[in-house]
């Protein structure tokens, strides 16, 4: 007789393997974050904005892992687009002190959030070429793409349940494995854009 796994233990699976691989390679070594050209903070104001997006990223995180334990749990599609809708909303703020912190990814950061406005619409094959690979986004410096992943994981999720209403195993082990990807981005993007 086969082995036969519940689809929690499969998602958990899921989640642990991407925490592992996603968290070795989606980091910057000390040499190359240290190349980074960043835009001095040099007031209250600025240093404030910095602070607020600082507990915003945190509160990302909290929010993805929030994300991922719906999933693997079987919450229906509306909570799930309510929790990745929150991280999208969350990130946006982050996105602005990166604009900011990073001029050097003003206008790909900009164009990535735009995708906004065509979630209803774009197919998950555009998605993934055009703003996962950069297909339709300006050349930018690796830095950049970190901070965008931020908003274009959970608009990921938006598409995917879009799709599959009714959440196949499949959707969410790719729920999962999106928001887990996006998890190792946020320590990036805290040394980017905060630090």
């Amino acid at each position: 007789m086969p082995l036969s796994f519940s689809p929690f233990i499969t998602a958990s699976f899921v989640f642990i393997f991407f925490i592992q691989y996603v968290s070795a390679s989606s980091t910057m070594t000390n040499e190359e974050l240290s190349g980074v050209s960043k835009a001095i903070v040099n007031s209250d104001e600025l240093r404030d904005k910095l602070q607020n997006s600082a507990v915003l990223l945190a509160n990302y995180e909290i929010e993805a892992k929030k994300l991922v334990r719906l999933t693997i749990d079987g919450a229906d599609n509306t909570l799930i687009n309510t929790q990745a809708t929150r991280l999208m909303d969350l990130s946006e703020v982050v996105i602005d002190s990166a604009r900011f912190r990073l001029p050097q990814c003003d206008d790909y950061l900009a164009k990535s959030v735009a995708l906004r406005e065509s979630l209803a619409d774009i197919s998950h094959e555009s998605l993934e070429k055009n703003y996962h690979h950069d297909g339709a986004l300006p050349k930018a410096p690796a830095e950049c793409y970190h901070a965008k992943d931020l908003f274009i994981h959970p608009a990921t999720v938006l598409v995917l349940t879009r799709d599959d209403p009714a959440l196949s195993g499949a959707t969410r082990n790719s729920i999962t494995a999106e928001i887990t990807e996006v998890l190792a981005h946020t320590e990036v993007v805290r040394q980017l854009v905060l630090y």
